[in-house]
């Protein structure tokens, strides 16, 4: 059998096709790549936003803890001034409620001389918004009283309603007992 003669264009035909398939390649290298940056980046942003996330828990929950601290901690010598502060760490129905009994609240506690230690056991974050959460509390308080023999230890569970506002200061709003 006579073999037919290689014509010129041939050898282009291959040269050509392995072009093309080179450069199938090449597109196709380049959009994996692509994704692959795509979905680190991606990564990397939901990492960020966990992480400012769990920032600003850690931020409504010692915040909580220090208004709840000051609020379960009676003492005689500073009672005006603890209270004063008390006061400028909550808003809304909370501060409705207990500013106008401020001075009914200061003179029973100097009548009866108590004092008082509070100590939050545990706090976590049960909601949480860029604007607002929801801190539950556990809280250990020991009172003193001079008609008492001796100290009463008291546990209470709450529910503590904190605002963050534009300028980041927040307040808390609401402190619910929890039976």
């Amino acid at each position: 059998m006579a073999q037919p003669d290689q014509s010129p264009g041939d050898g282009r035909t291959g040269l050509t096709v392995a072009a093309v398939i080179a450069a199938v390649c090449l597109v196709a290298a380049i959009v994996a790549t692509g994704l692959w940056v795509s979905e680190r980046t991606g990564a990397a942003s939901v990492r960020a936003d966990r992480a400012s996330a769990a920032e600003l828990d850690a931020s409504y929950r010692d915040f909580a803890t220090t208004v709840m601290t000051k609020l379960m901690t009676i003492r005689q010598e500073t009672l005006s001034e603890d209270v004063d502060e008390i006061v400028g760490l909550i808003e809304g129905d909370f501060s409705e409620q207990f500013a106008p009994r401020r001075d009914s609240y200061e003179d029973v506690v100097t009548t009866t001389n108590v004092v008082a230690d509070g100590t939050v056991s545990a706090a976590a974050v049960e909601h949480s918004y860029p604007d607002r959460a929801e801190v539950i509390m556990a809280i250990d308080q020991t009172i003193g009283n001079p008609k008492a023999d001796e100290d009463q230890d008291r546990q209470y569970r709450v529910r503590v309603t904190v605002n963050r506002h534009d300028d980041g200061v927040m307040k808390v709003s609401g402190v619910n007992f929890i039976p």
